[in-house]
This record gives C-alpha cells, structure tokens and sequence, in this order.
C-alpha cells in the first residue's frame, strides 16, 4: 500500500510493506642535467627529437588553421585556437602541481581553470534555460556551524549487511579520532567501534574530515544511543525490523529549499523504518559548501533513521577541462554498502530489509548500463539471487525514469530501460521509484510500453522540494498518471 502526502508543492511516497506470502622521489636517472659528459650525444638527441615533435605540432596546426579559414570556418579557427590554448594550460597546471616551473605559468594555467569552470556553469544554465517552466524557485535554507571544529557534523546513517549501520560524519579537525561509541541506554556506551576518514579537493575547497564507521552487531528494531568522535553530543538511532511490517519513505530530488524543509517536517512526524532516495541530494553542483549545508540540514532525521540514496545527475559535478572526475564529493560523503552487495562502484549496489522480506536495488542511471557493462552484469547477477519465495517484495529504485508523460526529461531514461527492463520483467520486481522529473506520476504494471500485469509499477517522486521548482507540464493529458 502507497500513500502520498502533499508538502508545499512536495510529495513523499510512505511504502507501508506487508507481509505476504609507491614510486622513487627522485626519479629517473638523468646524470646528463648533471653535468656527466658521457652524456651529452644522448642530450642532443633527445633535444633534436622534442624540437622536431613541437614544430611538427605547429605546423599540423597551422595547417588546420589555413583550412579552416579558406573554407571560411570561424568555428573550426576557434576550436583549432582553443585547443593549442587548453593543452598548454593544462600543463602548466601539471608542472605547477609537481612544483616545476614559473610562479607566472602557475597563475596562468589556474586563471585558465576557473574560466573554464565559468564557461562550463554558463553552458550548462543555458543549455536547459529553455527546457520546460518551472515555478520560481524557492530560497535556499543554508544551514550554518557554530560549534568547535571537532564537533561531528553532518551525521548520518546507512545499513550495512544483515545487521550493521555505517555512522559517517564530517569534522573541520582533521585530526579527530574515526570512532563511535554506542549502547542501549543514553549515557552508557557498552560497545565502541573504529573506521577510517579521508578528505577531497574541489578547485579552492578541501573538505573537513569525512569519518566512516560500521558499528555492530545490532539487535533488530532496537533503539541505540551513540556519539561520534568521543565529542559532540549524544545522538538516537532505531535500527529497521526483522520482519515485515516495514515502513518506507521515497523521496527524490531533495534540495535544501523552503520547500525541502516542509518536506522534512512531513517525514520527521512519521514513524518509517527507512528512507530510500533516487539521486539528486543537495543540490550543490560544484559549489561544494552546499554539499556541508546539506548535510546539517538533514542531519535530523538522517542520523535517526537509514538513509539509504543513489546518485542523480546533479551529483556528478564533472567538468572534463580542469579534469576533475565526476562524483568525488557524492562517493567521499555518502558511501553505500556496495561491496557488501558485489558492486564494484559506490554508484550502484542492493541491500536486504526486513530480514530477507525485503530486497532494494538501487541503480546508477550515470553508470555504465549497456550489454557488457558492470552494472548490468552485476545487477544480472544480483537478480539471480533474490529467492522470491522468502523475498516477497522487490523494489527498484533509480534516477531517470523510464516512463515519463512529462515534458521534462523526455526520452532520457530510455537507453537504460532497453538494456535493463527485461531483467527487472523476468524478476517480477514490483515497483520502481525514479527522480529526475519534479513531479508525482505513478503508472500500472506495465512492460516494453504495453500494460503488462506481471510487469513493475513504475513511480515518479521527484518533487522533493529542490531548488528548481516543479514541472507542471504533461506530454499526454486525459490519460491516468
């Protein structure tokens, strides 16, 4: 059974289950920069050679240029000139990093990076400026820290295996201690457990500490008292039932809005066991402050209750100029249990509820799915293993939906609905919660766009109250959403 409540213009899903049925510091040896006269035949060679690679290179783009500019081309003359201008920054960033070369070159190369990084922001407005109307968007609600830097922040829960949860937190002191301190009464911590912490760079940012600590065994739908770092205050948590009944909560595209704060008022005054989130978190696209605001805003709830999430596109802050990879601040801060599931990436990966009732896939719709791919090899295997017999209910959850009546997003789920539906078809899965589209739709079993009983029900939840606003437009109107 599925109720929806309505929050300002947001909608979380309550699913209520029941039960049925290291390298040389010093380098190469170069003794010929060291004065070695042996060496000087090999250091005319090697100079000979690096002169005639630099003016083939010249000459190869000059004669692009000449083409282009005969064949009155001023976009190819732009992409010749930009390319010769972005090789050379990049190396210059290279040498700077390694500690080589001029303070001059250093400063230019980085000038270069945050233009790019501009530009890049700039596109991306632009390329969706016109996309669809969507509401005004609603003021952020930055949630700020005023305690000492040791203090945990942050915190946050997930479920790890049959009976475990990982606790990870974010301090400014770097130099805390990765340990959590837990036990059943408040006050007196009869168990204690230690992980790991690291941080991240993001052009000028570097984040605090990210702590990630499993805690366990745990007793199922027992309530624990906990502190994080031996500093900071005592914090609550319940961990899910070890059978069905189980209370879920699905809700996408969250944001940190006026909007995402009455959504989190509607869940915090639920009993749930559990919250299931496809992608879109916090909104932050490469303003990595966002990504510790968010963190404190939610920190609430998601440190009472699992919080178990996949990626969305607005996780992947990207930019291939400046080089850096997509998802660093996403896999850093909110690690998933997907080596306990098989996965080889953070992006994807399954988990068991309700002690086996219950198996939740989440899928990485910006991971590779194709035939051949990991992920689907993975999600294959994953699959096969789910014995219907003592797992009643099968839920998927990712980001792009594949069906989709809205004009937003169009067609963007449907690549990954080719390659992978006839998996979830053939496993009887039973429903499937998407995001990405800022709107409520919920359809009938249907497969390979026929209504088809055996096939999932497919959910569109992406009205979390994110910045964006809603996407008030159908395709299809008059027809049952």
């Amino acid at each position: 059974a599925a109720t929806v409540a309505a929050a300002h213009g947001a909608c979380q899903v309550s699913c209520y289950l029941k039960p049925r049925s290291a390298m040389s510091t010093e380098g190469p040896s170069s003794s010929w920069l060291r004065g070695d006269t042996r060496k000087k035949p090999t250091a005319f060679l090697l100079r000979a050679l690096l002169f005639i690679c630099v003016a083939f290179r010249v000459a190869a783009a000059l004669i692009r240029v000449s083409y282009h500019v005969a064949a009155g081309s001023v976009l190819g003359v732009a992409r010749v000139l930009f390319a010769a201008a972005n090789e050379r920054c990049l190396r210059g960033m290279d040498r700077a990093a390694l500690g080589r070369g001029s303070f001059f070159v250093g400063a230019v190369a980085n000038s270069w990076r945050v233009l790019m990084q501009g530009l890049a922001s700039l596109m991306f407005l632009c390329a969706r400026a016109d996309e669809y109307v969507r509401q005004p968007p609603s003021p952020l609600v930055l949630t700020a820290h005023d305690k000492p830097a040791a203090h945990p922040q942050q915190v946050h829960i997930s479920t790890v295996g049959r009976n475990k949860m990982r606790i990870s937190w974010v301090t400014d002191d770097r130099n805390t201690p990765s340990v959590v301190e837990y036990g059943e009464s408040r006050g007196n911590y009869t168990a204690s457990a230690t992980g790991d912490q690291a941080t991240y760079k993001y052009f000028f940012y570097e984040s605090g500490a990210i702590h990630h600590v499993t805690i366990g065994p745990l007793a199922p739908g027992t309530t624990y008292h906990y502190r994080c770092g031996k500093a900071g205050d005592e914090l609550t948590l319940r961990t899910p039932p070890a059978s069905l009944p189980l209370e879920l909560v699905v809700i996408g595209d969250l944001g940190q809005t006026r909007w995402t704060a009455s959504t989190l008022a509607h869940i915090g005054g639920a009993d749930y066991d559990m919250l299931l989130l496809p992608g879109d978190l916090s909104y932050a696209d490469t303003q990595q402050p966002l990504w510790d605001s968010f963190g404190r805003l939610v920190q609430p709830l998601a440190s009472a209750r699992p919080w178990m999430v996949t990626e969305g596109n607005h996780e992947a802050e990207a930019l291939p100029v400046v080089g850096f990879a997509p998802f660093v601040a996403y896999n850093a801060r909110w690690r998933m249990p997907h080596e306990e599931s098989g996965s080889a990436s953070n992006l994807y990966y399954s988990f068991d509820a309700a002690g086996g009732a219950a198996h939740v896939v989440m899928l990485g719709s910006y991971a590779e799915f194709e035939e051949g791919s990991a992920q689907r090899a993975w999600l294959e295997r994953d699959l096969a293993g789910v014995d219907r017999r003592r797992t009643p209910w099968l839920l998927v959850l990712l980001h792009a939906p594949w069906y989709n009546t809205n004009q937003a997003h169009q067609g963007e789920g449907e690549a990954m609905r080719a390659a992978m539906e006839a998996l979830l078809y053939e496993a009887r899965v039973d429903v499937v919660f998407s995001g990405h589209v800022h709107a409520y739709e919920r359809f009938t079993r249907i497969y390979d766009n026929e209504a088809d009983g055996r096939g999932p029900m497919y959910i569109t939840i992406g009205d979390g109250g994110n910045r964006e606003g809603l996407a008030l437009k159908y395709a299809i109107i008059g027809r049952s959403h």
